[in-house]
């Protein structure tokens, strides 16, 4: 009776996270057949399995046909134990399950007393007998130990059956930012779906690719699905990328990290020194990823969770702070000498770039309204600040206006300056507040030009937290939440999209983003399984 109430208790529950988005399950399935030494099936045989991380254990019974199902299985080595009225009792241990797959022992039982048990080792290699789908593990330990350019975990996932990549060597760890560029069997990019812990971590929106980027420590194992993966993986037409994050376990672990990379460490671009006597300095490529995990129980002491099986954590923090400068842009510029400056009369220097042949006039000319003035071989003037007076409808002669105005410094529209010399009184204190801004650069070669390289930096906070919970050996839920908080420049306004002669301007572009995921699993009888889940993801792009 008591079962019965349980299960209308969850009944709301159910449908609740059943209509948020019942499909594409993260976590694997546990499958096989009992028989006796004849081959005859045993129904109600009960088995039970457990983490020994944990200590966490599921059970269920083998149906009329001697089929178990133990499904919603996190990646972990299990130990198992089947016993049955009649049979000695049957124990496998390292039982190896992996992210999405199904993993198959089948158990033979031998007639005698239940409290003998005949134990077995599980084979270190087992055939996938139970699923016809082809797909590529990337282990934890293939994780931790092969190196990734950037700690970008997008390298390992190229590596998959029938995957072609053009992921770029410096693939930059964010999720906006990054490159995703994988074809499985000869599909777009976009065709694929990534998927953590069953929730949909899916960039729908940029072409595909994953739309947060976990830190490569958070991640307990991911497998790449390149074609015949089971139906409730068939949001996708291409290859399904599913991860799983790691979670805690009865004892508490930690790790600590820093990777470091320093453009001090690195020689110069044979080419940035090739024939000229002003090197072109390094790119600027600076990287500092630092962070922190720790995994465990949660309990009260002597209230909750006393023996630290039901309930576990798991919290990651990582920091990215990569500062990396535009390809250095050798450009022509302003003499350092033609910067005016307010109430100081600018004797102008002609710019070395300016050479014969060039097409450069390197006279100044005193300049017009809008008007031509004869006899002169100077090019209509522009309008200033300074002859708004001769600007007004009510002067008729504008020539003669300008004139007047000139004529007191020895100026004469159309002519050159004496002695190239531009009074300050002619400058638009608006163009000399923006020559002063740092704008347009002023000269730092021997030749006149300058060598304009952004700063482009890049920020990234990477929040992760996972809680297991165990209601009992047949009902389990699971729960994740992430954020990223990223702030990337750009080497140039509007991110670089409107072309420039200088990266003097920079601009930043914000990607918030978020994924989480509540799964409850569960076993309602040999022959009806239940998995529910409910998930949000997204990301913004400021």
């Amino acid at each position: 009776m008591r079962q019965t109430r349980y299960r209308f208790f969850l009944l709301p529950l159910i449908f609740a996270l059943a209509c948020a988005g019942a499909f594409a399950q993260a976590n694997s399935d546990l499958t096989g057949i009992v028989t006796d030494q004849t081959g005859a099936v045993v129904p109600d045989a009960t088995v039970t399995i457990t983490n020994p991380a944990t200590g966490v254990t599921k059970s269920t019974v083998s149906g009329a046909t001697g089929l178990y199902d133990i499904s919603g299985l996190n990646p972990a080595t299990y130990n198992m134990k089947v016993t049955a009225k009649g049979f000695q009792g049957f124990a496998q241990n390292g039982i190896v399950v992996n992210v999405s797959s199904t993993a198959r022992v089948d158990v033979k039982l031998t007639v005698g007393a239940e409290t003998q048990t005949v134990t077995v080792e599980a084979d270190a290699l087992a055939v996938q007998a139970d699923s016809n789908v082809v797909s590529t593990l990337i282990s934890s330990q293939q994780i931790s130990e092969i190196a990734t350019e950037n700690r970008n975990f997008a390298a390992l996932a190229s590596l998959g059956l029938g995957a072609s990549s053009t992921v770029p060597d410096n693939n930059t760890p964010t999720s906006v930012a990054a490159n995703f560029t994988i074809s499985v069997n000869g599909l777009r990019q976009s065709h694929n779906i990534w998927l953590i812990d069953g929730g949909e971590a899916d960039d729908r929106g940029g072409a595909g690719g994953m739309d947060i980027m976990p830190s490569q420590d958070a991640i307990a194992e991911f497998t790449v699905m390149s074609s015949n993966y089971p139906p409730d993986y068939g949001i996708s037409s291409g290859a399904t990328f599913s991860l799983s994050l790691k979670s805690g376990t009865q004892k508490f672990h930690g790790t600590l990290w820093e990777f470091n990379r320093n453009t001090d460490y690195d020689a110069n671009n044979y080419f940035n020194k090739y024939n000229t006597t002003t090197p072109t300095p390094r790119q600027v490529l600076n990287y500092n990823i630092y962070g922190f995990n720790i995994g465990g129980p949660l309990f009260i002491p002597k209230v909750y969770n006393r023996n630290h099986n039901k309930t576990f954590f798991f919290w990651n923090e990582e920091w990215r702070k990569i500062n990396q400068g535009n390809s250095p842009n050798v450009v022509n510029t302003l003499p350092a000498s033609d910067f005016p400056t307010a109430g100081t009369d600018l004797t102008y220097t002609p710019p070395a770039f300016a050479g014969p042949g060039t097409g450069y006039n390197n006279t100044p000319y005193v300049p017009g309204i809008a008007v031509p003035y004869s006899g002169t071989a100077a090019p209509t003037g522009t309008q200033n600040s300074y002859f708004e007076p001769c600007l007004d409808p009510s002067v008729t002669d504008k020539d003669a206006c300008q004139t007047s105005l000139l004529t007191q410094y020895g100026l004469t529209p159309g002519h050159a300056f004496p002695n190239n010399t531009i009074p300050h009184q002619l400058f638009d204190p608006n163009a000399v507040l923006w020559l002063s801004s740092g704008i347009l650069p002023k000269p730092n070669r021997s030749d006149g030009k300058v060598i304009s390289e952004a700063q482009t930096p890049i920020n990234v906070r990477d929040d992760i937290v996972r809680i297991d919970h165990t209601i009992n050996s047949k009902w389990q839920i699971l729960g994740h939440y992430m954020h990223d908080s990223v702030s990337q420049a750009s080497g140039g306004p509007e991110l670089g999209w409107d072309w420039y002669s200088y990266n003097t301007v920079t601009s930043v572009l914000d990607n918030p983003s978020n994924s989480a995921a509540l799964k409850l699993s569960g076993t309602i009888s040999p022959n009806l399984l239940l998995e529910a889940s409910f998930n949000y993801d997204g990301n913004i792009i400021n």
